[in-house]
Formats: structure tokens, sequence, C-alpha cells
């Protein structure tokens, strides 16, 4: 389920509760064994070190079911350099993987620059109003008709804390339409059709601005 080059989350704890959150990669695996390139940590966006035994929470997005989260208890075991400096994780094995229930992505309300070009309609630049894994906001201009089911191309511009920027081009159907406050239509876009690797970025960016977020005390 573990497979070479996927994205992982490790979660630290101190003594007092407080958690660190970290994103590495799997650079290899052997039997009981994961091996990871250092963590970089989400929040100062610095790689880290952590010893021998330290504990660690990790957690992963089934690559094969993308909607399925998992979550195991591991500690680090050692170090070894290939063409890269590596940390060793315990891999408990399949059978003490929890899967984590999460029913929808949880959508983040931050501003990313979005171009949308649904079938029929001229094409329209908007900033988004929220976005997820699994969709985005937007309003709609008055001239674009709108409908629950309506298909169409979104592309995105995403800024990661790293200073990397990832370009997107996803398949997108409205699921739902309302009016805001300033009597904006606003319409919520699905992903459609969107792959893996797309959906692991976008999760990375939704989770760093969220934590960001709730260090700043914006969100709960």
């Amino acid at each position: 389920m573990i497979e070479t080059g996927m994205p992982l989350l490790l979660i630290s704890t101190d003594d007092e509760g407080q958690e660190e959150h970290y994103r590495c990669r799997v650079a290899d695996t052997d039997e009981g064994q994961i091996f990871i390139d250092y963590p970089v940590n989400i929040e100062t966006n610095r790689s880290t070190f952590f010893l021998h035994g330290t504990q660690l929470m990790l957690e992963f997005i089934d690559p094969q079911h993308s909607s399925a989260v998992y979550t195991f208890n591991t500690e680090v075991t050692g170090r070894t350099k290939r063409n890269i400096p590596l940390l060793i994780l315990h891999d408990p094995g399949p059978e003490q993987y929890k899967r984590v229930q999460r029913r929808k992505f949880v959508r983040v309300p931050i501003p990313v620059d979005a171009a949308v070009h649904f079938e029929d309609s001229q094409p329209f630049t908007a900033v988004t109003e929220d976005i997820s894994a699994g969709g985005i906001a937007v309003a709609i201009p008055a001239e674009i008709e709108t409908k629950s089911g309506k298909e169409g191309k979104v592309y995105l511009s995403i800024p990661m804390q790293s200073g990397e920027h990832h370009y997107f081009e996803i398949k997108g159907r409205i699921v739902r339409t309302r009016t805001d406050h300033n009597n904006r239509t606003i319409a919520s876009i699905e992903f459609i059709d969107m792959s893996h690797t797309d959906q692991q970025i976008l999760l990375r960016f939704c989770f760093e601005r969220q934590l960001m977020m709730k260090r700043k005390g914006l969100v709960q």
C-alpha cells in the first residue's frame, strides 16, 4: 500500500501535547522498513532530522483510492545514505494501518487565481472563494449561464509554502449555485477525472494553509 515516491505526512507531539507537522516522500521500502527523505516542517519549511527512536504518527493517502486516508504509529529506526541521506521508519504492516474517516475534503477559504471555461460559454478569470482537493467555489460573471451539471475546464495557479508553483488543468462540474450577500452567483465546482498526483498536491496545499490559519487563530 505504501509505494516509492508517494508523499507522507508525519506528526510529532511534544510533552505538552503540541503537534508539529512534516511532509516527506518515500524513497524506498523493504520488509518492515520505509525509507524517507528528510522531513520538512510544514510551518517553517525547514528540513528536520529526527533522532533514533523518535515516536511519530504517519498519515498517507491510498494511491489506489484517493478518498481513503490511513494512519499508524511509527518510529525512527535508523538512517542511511544512498543518492541522498534517508531516514528509516518502522513499518508495522497493513494490518496495523487505521483508516481515517473523512466524508469530504476540507474546504479552505483561500483566494487562488483561477480561470474557468464552461461548455458553450466564454472563458473567465476569478479568484476562488474557497478550495479543497475536491473542488472550488468561484463567483460567476452575470453573463455566464450556470446550472448544476454543467461541465468545463478549471485552470489553477497554486503557490506552495516551499516557493514552488503548480499549474493545473482539471475537468470540473457545477454541483450547486447560491447567491451571496453581495448578490453574486457563487458556483461550487467539483473536480472530476482528476489525477492522483494533482490531488496529492492540492491536499498538501490545503493542509498547509489550514495549519497556517489555525496558528494565526483565523480558523478553529
